[in-house]
């Protein structure tokens, strides 16, 4: 082998390496949220999603949900599915960059369950919906993802 031939193959290294230390690294949802709370479980939930971690995102479903919707589906329906009253808007899009209000609502009826609301507001929208969140085993909360509630104020005063 010639010697520029193996001089051109080395060449490359320092850039391919280069190249990696410049790639983003996602910090891990577990070192930076925790879910002993129902306001923490829903930032870990969006910032799993935000992350491409939809195997931490499933895991915060209750056991009822995740009866109910496969890793598979929960997938599928956070990457591919649109939302078709806002626009089209992507599910994954609504969740990650919908603001969160940080009031623990306590459901009227009482018991251990509680709702926090998440706010859309766009141009054309302003939108509140709320997930249900409830305590799980090991002291962490649950989100029940079937059990949403939400209201449209466009246009209200």
């Amino acid at each position: 082998m010639s010697h520029q031939l193996l001089h051109r193959r080395w060449m490359w290294i320092p850039l391919f390496l280069l190249c990696i230390a410049g790639c983003k690294h996602i910090p891990d949802v577990d070192r930076h949220f925790q879910r002993s709370g129902p306001l923490e479980t829903v930032r870990y939930f969006r910032y799993a999603i935000d992350a491409s971690r939809y195997d931490a995102a499933y895991c915060c479903l209750s056991e009822s949900t995740r009866e109910q919707v496969s890793a598979l589906a929960f997938e599928a329906l956070i990457r591919f599915v649109d939302v078709p009253q806002l626009d089209d808007l992507g599910l994954r899009d609504l969740l990650v960059e919908s603001s969160i209000d940080d009031g623990v609502e306590v459901p009227s009826e009482g018991g251990a369950d509680r709702w926090i609301t998440l706010i859309w507001n766009s141009e054309e929208q302003y939108i509140e919906y709320s997930l249900r969140i409830q305590p799980g085993l090991n002291h962490l909360w649950e989100i029940e993802l079937l059990a949403t509630r939400g209201v449209d104020l466009t246009g209200t005063q």
